[in-house]
């Protein structure tokens, strides 16, 4: 979720807490030289300030950005959901110009929205759908690919996914999911 301008915002933000505590070091030490509790309170106070304040920016960012988000993955889930499993249910498959004007249209949202983990794994199963066009991968990769998607975008929106793989999450959508790892 971090990007240029929030490691810029951060150090910016290091930066200022440094010269405010150097000040407040300067101006306690020689203020306060029999008092030397009273300055640790004062530096406690302001830490957990700081703390507080890059914490609340965090959440203030994260859920700024979530409805975006939601938008773009359910977009992007519900049509490859469409690509990947239309043979199964014996579906007409997409025509190519629908499916290429899907990822000009979504690649951009998702550059700008997903995460590291997410815009990774949309690269990796873009990659494994022309490798497929061209005759040098198969379809299960890229399901199995479609499911490390899936766990990604769930991680991106905080749920942990301790007991979920590729496969079990995969389930959800295929009934006969034990022959797909053949």
């Amino acid at each position: 979720m971090k990007d240029g301008s929030t490691n810029w915002q951060s150090i910016g933000l290091g930066i200022v807490a440094l010269g405010v505590i150097g000040v407040v070091l300067v101006f306690l030490f020689g203020e306060l030289r029999q008092a030397p509790w009273q300055f640790l309170t004062i530096l406690i106070a302001l830490f957990g300030g700081l703390i507080t304040f890059a914490g609340n920016l965090n959440i203030q960012i994260r859920n700024e950005q979530k409805e975006k988000k939601v938008e773009v993955y359910e977009r992007v889930i519900q049509f490859l959901f469409e690509i990947i499993f239309s043979q199964k249910a014996e579906q007409v498959k997409k025509p190519e110009n629908e499916v290429a004007d899907f990822f000009i249209e979504v690649t951009p949202k998702l550059v700008l929205w997903a995460s590291d983990d997410v815009l990774n794994c949309f690269i990796n199963f873009r990659q494994t759908a022309f490798k497929i066009e061209e005759g040098n991968s198969n379809s299960k990769e890229l399901i199995l690919i479609f499911g490390k998607l899936l766990l990604a975008i769930r991680k991106d929106f905080g749920h942990q996914n301790n007991r979920l793989k590729e496969l079990s999450i995969l389930g959800v959508f295929v009934t006969d999911i034990e022959n797909l790892s053949e």
